[in-house]
């Protein structure tokens, strides 16, 4: 099925291409995009930046994209046989064509056969997406089918193998997913309810994952006494989860929120138990002119979705869902070291944020007023109490694992934030000046695996934008990290020029000057310039970087230490 289908998306695009560049407009359109990510790697044994064997690595991507009214197709090509060492070290190495595709849609319908994304809802149940940055393709190879058979319903149904990396032996694989999803929105039915400011919409999914179970499964731990056996007829082999979610808005309220179920799914992520697991997210915010508030919360406990059940935590790799990070997400470099990864196997807790503007052309806001906003973050685990099968053996394998009350929050603090920041814009325009503070607590031992003490750090930021006239503007962040443990304090300095719309160069360093260890107390500097020529973008930088975390949306991937010169090249057309 697969060569058949990449075999006839080829010879289609390669056909469409042929045609006279006169004919476009009657025969359609051709776009598409092109990425080159490269990098010439220095070894550095102080910062541990290792010596690898091809010195100069590279990320490259192709994908060919054809419309021609509702019909479209596509194929993607990627060349990661020399990766970057980090893309490298999650096993994202190879080459091919990974991504084909046909869809046809109208009003009514839309078809699509190879490979997709999709996502239900909040994504608790289904989220095939890409994030090249964290080198996630978690696509899905076969077919999906979308029906609108009244304004304001929306039917899905996919089934399908999710993509694992370079590894493109579909037919032998022994796993899938299949799923479906239906939404209605009261509003569109019924429009004299959003005439009167009501937002009402309903909807739910169900997805199961089928993996053959052929044979008894070992499990051998470092702990000799945690070693256990699952017998092949005792493995699920059909797992299935359900989400219901509701939105409510009545004019500036808004009201959100999803329930899942997924039912005992021993694996590799939450030590081969049978105990079933859910998630709730609910999120309520008011805004009016000036001011807005949210406030949300979520649990989710047992929850890590894959389609095969012995890949390692330690990877995205496979996974079928997606459990938000509602915590905020931060730009600020410091932070960005020990930003929160979501926990779908345990975690509970909060996120409250208000956002105020002091209003324009008073004493106190100036002509443009002044934005604060202040944030609460607080995540623990969940509350474990082991089953008596569990308690007997201090084993948990095989067993129904522990038990949990819903709304309680466990003994361990994951992550806490407090924080608080300014944006001014002063009267002549051309000054504008940020400043936040953040007070973290971060759980290293969890999070990172790190036995440590409870990281708490105070983070303090400054930015300035100097608008010199239309084109030059001169930016300056100074972060400030204050902290006792893991590494210490840290610094960082960032100088950035522009000259719009084409040029940016930036100066930037990362100091670790609080490292009880003063021979460890690094410089991260980097070196950058890019320009910009309408879609084409071309960088160059020169630098280090440490060895930590790289976090998006709530989900995050190790990466080791390098230094070297990167160059990038993306394009679209």
């Amino acid at each position: 099925m697969k060569n058949s289908i990449k075999t006839l998306v080829v010879i289609a695009l390669t056909t469409i291409m042929a045609l006279p560049s006169y004919g476009q407009s009657k025969w359609g359109h051709i776009g598409g995009d092109f990425g080159f990510n490269g990098m010439f790697y220095i070894p550095d044994s102080t910062i541990g930046a290792r010596e690898v064997k091809e010195k100069v690595r590279a990320n490259t991507w192709l994908n060919l994209n054809y419309t021609n009214g509702g019909f479209s197709a596509g194929v993607r090509y990627e060349f990661y046989s020399f990766p970057l060492i980090d893309f490298e070290d999650i096993g994202y190495k190879g080459q091919g064509l990974t991504n084909y595709y046909l869809d046809y849609k109208n009003e009514f319908i839309q078809v699509t056969a190879g490979t997709f994304y999709e996502q239900f809802g909040n994504g608790f149940t289904l989220r095939a997406y890409e994030d090249r940055q964290l080198g996630i393709d978690n696509s899905i190879l076969g077919a999906r089918v979308k029906v609108t058979p009244y304004k304001g319903i929306t039917l899905k149904g996919v089934w399908g193998i999710e993509r694992k990396n370079f590894d493109f032996d579909y037919l032998h694989r022994k796993d899938y997913v299949r799923g479906l999803d239906g939404e209605f929105s009261f509003g569109d039915f019924i429009p004299k309810l959003g005439e009167k400011g009501f937002v009402l919409t309903v909807g739910g999914s169900f997805v199961s994952k089928y993996e053959k179970s052929e044979n008894d499964m070992f499990i051998d731990y470092p702990d000799p006494l945690a070693d256990g056996i699952i017998y092949a007829d005792k493995i699920p082999q059909n797992i299935a989860t359900w989400a219901a979610r509701l939105n409510f808005g009545y004019k500036g309220f808004r009201l959100e929120g999803e329930f899942a179920h997924k039912n005992n799914d021993p694996n590799n992520t939450n030590g081969y138990i049978y105990k079933t697991g859910n998630a709730l997210l609910v999120t309520a915010s008011y805004s009016m002119k000036g001011l807005g508030v949210e406030a949300s919360f979520i649990r989710s406990d047992n929850m890590d979705f894959r389609s095969q059940r012995d890949i390692s935590a330690s990877t995205p790799l496979l996974g079928i869902n997606y459990i938000p990070a509602v915590n905020r997400q931060y730009t600020y470099m410091l932070l960005g070291n020990y930003a929160y990864a979501s926990q779908p196997n345990g975690q509970i807790g909060v996120q409250a944020q208000v956002n105020y503007k002091v209003p324009k052309n008073t004493k106190l806001g100036g002509k443009y007023g002044i934005d604060i906003t202040v944030n609460y973050a607080r995540f623990h685990d969940v509350e474990q109490k082991l089953v008596p099968d569990a308690a007997a053996s201090n084993m948990q394998i095989g067993t129904e694992g522990y038990t949990s009350s819903f709304f309680k929050f466990g003994d361990n603090l994951l992550y806490q934030d407090v924080g608080i920041d300014f944006s001014h814009r002063f009267n002549n325009k051309n000054w504008k000046l940020d400043l936040a503070y953040n007070f973290i607590t971060y759980n290293l031992t969890i999070l990172q695996g790190h036995a440590s003490p409870l990281f708490r750090g105070h983070n303090l930021m400054g930015k300035v934008t100097y608008k010199i006239n239309n084109k030059h503007a001169l930016k300056l962040e100074i972060d400030h990290l204050y902290a006792k443990e893991d590494d210490g304090s840290w610094l960082y300095a960032l100088l950035e020029y522009s000259i719009a719309p084409h040029w940016f160069i930036s100066v930037s360093d990362q100091w670790n000057y609080g490292n009880e260890d003063r021979d460890r107390r690094f410089h991260y500097y980097n070196i950058a310039a890019a320009f910009v020529i309408k879609s084409t973008r071309i960088a160059l930088n020169f630098g280090k970087t440490k060895e930590g975390i790289l976090c998006i949306g709530g989900v995050c991937r190790s990466v080791p230490a390098s230094y070297g010169a990167g160059l990038s090249v993306t394009t679209s057309f």
